[in-house]
């Protein structure tokens, strides 16, 4: 390959592949991952660097952001690989130039170099991309995209978590809809501190901040800057929209209702339509729930009795039990995967 050929394809492929790391870091934002969080993350999943961190469960334990992180894992060696054998390639060309005496005789006007002058081009805008300033506003672009792009855009609001302080959390709402106690009341009207324990710090609305007073009111298109609980934003600002503080998870067999989550635990009750194969006619002692799912049976309720679960207790078609552990491991049990 032609020196200057493989030089240009070094910097076209170094260009697409900060392009794609920007790509990355703005779909982990989009669910919700803190912007400080992120950077780390993405940085050790592309460069397959295998550092992980207590962190790393954040990604783990939710479904959305496991995908993207696969994803994510095999664009990285894909562009490792394919600039590795580039670098190797343009090694054996500047070697293959000496030996001919190439390097003499050059026509700056030839095909490969417009190639090298094109590449050269991206390769600098790229780079003007990662200037702060300018980044924030591109990262602001892909997100409008990644957004219009979603099927359910006009019905869902989109929550980025920008950093967490415990259990609280400083999060950007947009408002794609209003929640219903918002409708066309004030903020002193919402009553939102005596409902949740959140605070809107700030109301961006087009291109100006609007100023937060008891006589605001929101828009729908808005963007709130919001502190506090983590749950207490998401029922505010999600749940609510169903005007349910519950979100319901319609399986195949059996309906799962989330009561609360807890990180990657979650309170959640379950209507047995259909008893698990594996819990069928089995007793608590013998079902392996704690040591095989981390669940444990906090209520069963039957026929409008609630029964404690002991030892000897054996689900029962019917029953609404009430159980507490990893949401995935619930849902797993409880779709009937296994039938």
């Amino acid at each position: 390959m032609n020196l200057w050929l493989a030089i240009s394809l070094i910097l076209a492929v170094v260009s697409l592949y900060m392009f794609v790391i920007e790509t990355y870091f703005v779909a982990f934002k989009l669910t919700g991952l803190a912007t400080k969080k992120i950077k780390f993350q993405v940085a050790s999943l592309f460069t397959g660097s295998g550092f992980t961190t207590s962190e790393s469960e954040l990604i783990a334990n939710d479904d959305r952001r496991r995908k993207i992180a696969v994803a994510c894992m095999y664009t990285g060696h894909i562009f490792s690989v394919v600039i590795m054998g580039l670098i190797i390639n343009m090694f054996f060309s500047i070697g293959t130039s000496i030996s001919v005496g190439s390097f003499t005789d050059v026509n700056f006007t030839d095909w490969y170099f417009i190639v090298f002058y094109v590449a050269l081009g991206i390769f600098l805008f790229v780079l003007f991309l990662k200037i702060p300033p300018i980044n924030k506003r591109f990262q602001r672009l892909l997100e409008k995209i990644a957004i219009n792009a979603t099927k359910n855009r006009r019905n869902t609001n989109i929550i980025t978590v920008i950093d967490f302080y415990g259990k609280n959390a400083i999060a950007e709402v947009v408002l794609n809809r209003i929640p219903s106690f918002a409708e066309d009341v004030s903020l002193s009207q919402m009553n939102l501190t005596s409902k949740f324990v959140i605070n809107i710090l700030s109301i961006r609305r087009g291109k100006r901040t609007v100023e937060v007073t008891r006589d605001t009111m929101f828009r729908k298109g808005d963007i709130l800057v919001i502190y506090g609980l983590v749950n207490d934003i998401k029922t505010a600002f999600i749940d609510s929209l169903d005007d349910s503080s519950k979100a319901i998870i319609v399986n195949q067999d059996n309906e799962l209702t989330l009561l609360n989550n807890y990180g990657a635990n979650a309170l959640m009750e379950v209507d047995v339509d259909e008893v698990p194969a594996e819990l069928e006619n089995v007793a608590m002692k013998d079902s392996h729930l704690v040591d095989r799912y981390s669940i444990n049976i906090v209520v069963i309720k039957r026929k409008d009795q609630y029964v404690f679960a002991d030892k000897d207790t054996i689900i029962q078609k019917g029953d609404k039990i009430t159980l507490f552990g990893p949401y995935k491991s619930i849902s797993h049990l409880f779709k009937n995967n296994d039938k």
